[in-house]
């Protein structure tokens, strides 16, 4: 299968486009409300979306068939891998950031990490950094749990 486009919808259907042929692979159905994030995992065949329907979805993208579900008590606005692709990090409406560990899938942390709703995260190595309708960008470091703030002043 050659190189993917994936689009997401405000009624929760998402979409696998093949971009040699511009034409639709299949439709991926489950998500019940506006998909918020796409997220492409590197190293495996799958999707992870993020949804106002409180649900982050696995998906295998050579069936487009839903592999996994996380459900949590807020929309979920958006998703982060870690680099080696074994912690799944997600920020909700909640202003919670919650790490998954996708091989036992289960939350192995979670912390408040803004004052405000989180609309965007960053994972690197040592850090994860949150940003959103808070004006403060915050970053957390793994290893020493200090927290770094970036205000612009």
């Amino acid at each position: 299968m050659g190189p993917l486009i994936f689009t997401g919808y405000e009624d929760g259907l998402i979409c696998e486009w093949a971009i040699e042929t511009g034409g639709l692979n299949f439709p991926m159905l489950g998500h019940s409300n506006r998909v918020n994030h796409l997220l492409a995992a590197d190293a495996h065949d799958y999707l992870y979306s993020s949804s106002n329907d409180c649900t982050v979805r696995q998906w295998d993208v050579m069936t487009g068939q839903c592999v996994n579900i996380f459900k949590f008590a807020d929309p979920v606005s958006v998703s982060r891998l870690q680099p080696n692709n074994e912690l799944l990090f997600t920020a909700s409406w909640d202003k919670v950031v919650r790490v998954v560990d996708l091989e036992k899938n289960l939350i192995q942390k979670a912390f408040i990490a803004s004052k405000e709703t989180i609309k965007e995260m960053l994972v690197t190595d040592d850090m994860i950094i949150v940003a959103g309708c808070d004006p403060i960008i915050r970053g957390y470091n793994f290893e020493d749990g200090k927290v770094r703030n970036f205000t612009g002043h």
